[in-house]
């Protein structure tokens, strides 16, 4: 799988934020649609713009969980490069586990 970088950047009311995507080359689309074609760029933005978890970590990658406006959890492995940058690595609709984590998270904060 050879990978490349497809960009976009969101702009909101408040701010900017710029996501861009690991690009699989041989599929000519993002890598998270290879398998997951049901997601939406846009959910990624409500995805980072609400309350995450962060459920695993290797190296500079992390793998959270998080929820779209309409309620529905996706996990999403990305590297944050730094306050509104993120790089998505890929994503998939988020597993009861994963949801549970999450709901546990949010009852503590």
């Amino acid at each position: 799988m050879s990978l490349l970088v497809h960009n976009v950047s969101v702009t909101t009311c408040q701010y900017i934020m710029r996501i861009t995507f690991a690009y699989d080359k041989k599929a000519r689309i993002p890598h998270y649609q290879v398998r997951h074609g049901d997601i939406q760029e846009s959910q990624f933005e409500e995805v980072f713009s609400g309350p995450m978890v962060v459920i695993g970590r290797r190296g500079s990658a992390l793998k959270a969980v998080g929820r779209t406006r309409t309620g529905r959890f996706l996990t999403v492995v990305f590297i944050r490069r730094g306050g509104d940058d993120y790089h998505v690595i890929t994503a998939w609709p988020s597993k009861r586990t994963q949801i549970v984590l999450w709901h546990r998270e949010m009852s503590n904060r």
